[in-house]
């Protein structure tokens, strides 16, 4: 299954890859004026064609360039302007240019600059089309456009399929240039040096911790002041995880070797607040041992002929697989009092929820019983909940009553918290908790003008890149941001700050007053023209049972978007279904995230049409994620359950087109327009409709009826004589129908569940 799982990812790429490859480039289309439906207004897009990972971000010269083999350029990484839609030229026949970096050898390492021009090098993977094989490429530029072929290519030789990526800087101790680069199947990040970037020499190769459930690519590795101290350069390490994700490792780099740092929250795990109960770091304890499952202490990892145990805490946990599936087993812990509300674990094995998995006793009852998600030696962090039974005497139990295939449990880092840490993902450090923001790229600075550290990517995610409804491009980059790492009592965690440049785009300023939000209500104050705009909001939390939060871009045919904190588990949300995309069911992002110390939740939000990027608690936490809004969906809410909430802050700011485009210029979905014949007025119902389902069209004929998807397609229905429609099998979302009589035409949105 695994291997399964990462072929069929290879192929979806290399599939979508070859897909856009036919699409329009800069120069055979007329250039648009950037006014379509659902285009960005201040985020990186491209004219046509597809934008995916962000390549090569640099300042040189006093402009910022983004590659995504089309190239852009600013002064500001606000307002771009494209120069081209292919900047790597002479790539041979039979070969494609995959994702990359670029450099500027301000030192003529290479031999390609000019008396004039200091040559601006571009590496990435040339993809041989014939054998999947992947080789590192290099192509050069003395007028920072456009890219010629080096005739010595390849630079990297090699014979596989899955190598690729590379991210290309100058190593300031050693004096060469370094490589880091992903071997994705392996889950491993390769480093090489060079001295002129034509011949390289093979290092090291980083890997063992992280999410490594998908392939991983797109690496990147760079240094961060810690706590602001410049003088305690840590270095980060960063790659993505496929479909989506980013994740990202904390540790030190002599030039050879990335080294993780010992107090990284894989060690500690840190990044879970609340009270540790065990580790299983010092063997069992006080933990009573039943059977021959678990042993006398616990595994340092994976056991004798069982696959790679990973995702779990430092170095030792709970695993049952001793001497096989068939060996069973408890173990028990010492009693304790209920104080917390939620107890959260790590877990993995065996998914048969009734013979394996983690128990919660109370009074001889199992309150809570939770097994694996699946069968996977991958484990994922869980939690329950115990607010019930808070000052109640309960003990754990880790069960192993299975004596067949994934007959075996695994758990580690028990935890008694005040907040709910069931993420159901691996044990990682998330960069992001959305589902488009992906293969994160930061700019090198060759003007050494600036001293931050700024990163954007890819806002995409390749389980339904291709089927975006957004013509004649797909794809466009997050908004730039501005890294901060921090170590306190949760870790290390990696701060994201919109960067000030932003702000340039704020026209006019609107506010509410601080007040009680009870129920839902509208914000009459700000009523934005198009759902391009920023927000600055704050709460303060007086009970532990409050949930709020605001709704974006919404209408009374269109839910919006719905951003929603939950003081109780401490859980931010974004739910995007209200907006009209199925985005393949992955429609509602959590992230879980510390309750605040002063009792005060800050949001900033930014809205560009077809996406939301929101930021919490001083930029610990961040959720991006693609949200293809109606134009005529601008209604903005706010809302609370339970107890009312505070409303400390309420700031908004319309932001300008950084393309100059106006919201009157903006293309608008067709307005259904009202058919009458012998004036009684047809109806199609219901609306929405289930999938496969059954519609009916009353008071009306029509010749032909054709259903259209957001991106294209056209089913022809057949109306039965009864006046009903059988739909065929269609993915969830939105569709317009469109209605022939008599040479007339009329069109009508359906939503399809």
């Amino acid at each position: 299954m695994r291997l399964y799982s990462l072929l069929q990812h290879d192929m979806i790429r290399i599939v979508i890859r070859l897909f856009f490859l036919m699409l329009p480039v800069g120069g055979l289309m007329a250039q648009p004026t950037y006014t379509e439906m659902y285009r960005p207004q201040f985020h990186a897009s491209p004219r046509n064609g597809f934008m995916g990972d962000p390549n090569g971000p640099i300042k040189f010269g006093d402009n910022y360039h983004l590659f995504w083999w089309g190239h852009l350029r600013s002064e500001d990484m606000v307002h771009w302007q494209e120069i081209n839609g292919n900047a790597l030229h002479g790539t041979p026949s039979g070969f494609g240019n995959w994702s990359g970096s670029v450099v500027m050898d301000l030192n003529n390492t290479a031999g390609f600059n000019s008396a004039e021009d200091t040559a601006m090098i571009a590496v990435y993977t040339l993809h041989e089309d014939a054998t999947g094989y992947q080789h590192q490429a290099i192509s050069t530029s003395l007028n920072h456009g456009s890219f010629d072929f080096y005739e010595g290519n390849p630079v990297i030789d090699s014979n596989e399929p899955d190598f690729r990526d590379p991210q290309v800087f100058w190593h300031e101790a050693t004096n060469k240039w370094v490589m880091v680069i992903t071997m994705p199947v392996d889950r491993g990040i390769r480093i090489y040096n060079s001295d002129d970037l034509k011949s390289w020499t093979y290092l090291s190769t980083f890997g063992g911790f992280g999410a490594r459930k998908e392939v991983w690519e797109v690496p990147d590795l760079f240094q961060l002041p810690l706590n602001g101290d410049e003088s305690n350069q840590k270095w980060i390490m960063t790659c993505g995880m496929g479909p989506n994700r980013m994740q990202f490792w904390v540790g030190d780099f002599d030039g050879t070797t990335f080294t993780i740092d010992p107090e990284e929250n894989f060690f500690t795990g840190a990044q879970v607040a609340g009270e540790l109960f065990e580790d299983f770091e010092n063997g069992y304890g006080e933990w009573t041992v039943e059977g021959a499952a678990f042993g006398n202490q616990p595994a340092n990892g994976t056991l004798a002929d069982q696959q790679e145990v990973m995702g779990y805490t430092g170095a030792a946990l709970a695993n049952s697989f001793l001497n096989g599936d068939g060996t069973t087993g408890k173990l028990i812990s010492p009693e304790f009092i209920i104080d917390h509300a939620f107890i959260n674990f790590q877990i993995g094995g065996g998914s048969s929820g009734n013979e394996l998995g983690l128990r919660v006793v109370v009074d001889g009852e199992a309150i809570q019983s939770v097994a694996s998600s699946s069968d996977s030696e991958i484990m994922q962090w869980r939690g329950v909940e115990v607010s019930q039974y808070k000052g109640q005497t309960a003990h754990i139990e880790i069960v192993d009553e299975a004596t067949g295939g994934w007959g075996h449990v695994l758990v580690d880092h028990i935890v008694f918290s005040d907040e709910l840490y069931d993420t159901r993902v691996e044990n990682a450090n998330w960069a992001d908790w959305g589902h488009d923001f992906y293969a994160g790229k930061t700019f090198r600075n060759y003007d050494f003008d600036d001293d931050r550290k700024v990163w954007l990517a890819w806002m995409g995610n390749w389980t339904y890149a291709r089927d975006v409804p957004t013509r004649p491009w797909k794809g466009n980059q997050s908004i730039p941001r501005a890294l901060q790492l921090i170590k306190g009592q949760h870790g290390y965690q990696l701060i994201q700050k919109p960067i000030e440049e932003l702000n340039t785009l704020r026209t006019q300023e609107y506010s509410i007053a601080p007040h009680m939000v009870s129920g839902t209500r509208g914000v009459a104050e700000f009523q934005p023209e198009w759902n391009v705009y920023e927000l600055e909001v704050a709460f303060k939390i007086d009970s532990r049972d409050q949930v709020f939060g605001l709704v974006l871009a919404q209408s009374e045919e269109n839910g919006g978007i719905k951003v929603t904190y939950d003081a109780h588990t401490s859980v931010l949300e974004v739910d995007r279904s209200g907006t009209p995309f199925s985005f393949a069911y992955k429609r509602i992002s959590k992230a879980p995230i510390h309750f605040p110390e002063d009792s005060i939740l800050n949001l900033h939000i930014y809205v560009d049409q077809a996406s939301v990027e929101v930021f919490a608690n001083g930029y610990e936490t961040s959720i991006s994620s693609l949200a293809f809004t109606d134009v005529l969906s601008t209604e903005i809410s706010l809302f609370s359950q339970n107890d009312p909430v505070k409303l400390l802050t309420f700031k908004a700011w319309d932001l300008a087109s950084i393309w100059g485009v106006t919201p009157d210029q903006v293309d608008r979905p067709e307005v259904p327009e009202i058919l009458q014949i012998d004036q009684p007025q047809y109806a199609l119902y219901p609306n929405p409709v289930q999938n496969r389902g059954v519609l009916t069209l009353s008071n009306i004929s029509v010749d032909l009826i054709l259903l259209r998807d957001m991106g294209g397609k056209e089913y022809h229905l057949k109306v039965e004589e009864s006046g009903s429609i059988n739909l065929p099998d269609l993915a969830t979302g939105l569709y317009l129908i469109r209605f022939e009589k008599t040479g007339e035409v009329f069109t009508e949105k359906l939503i399809v569940k």
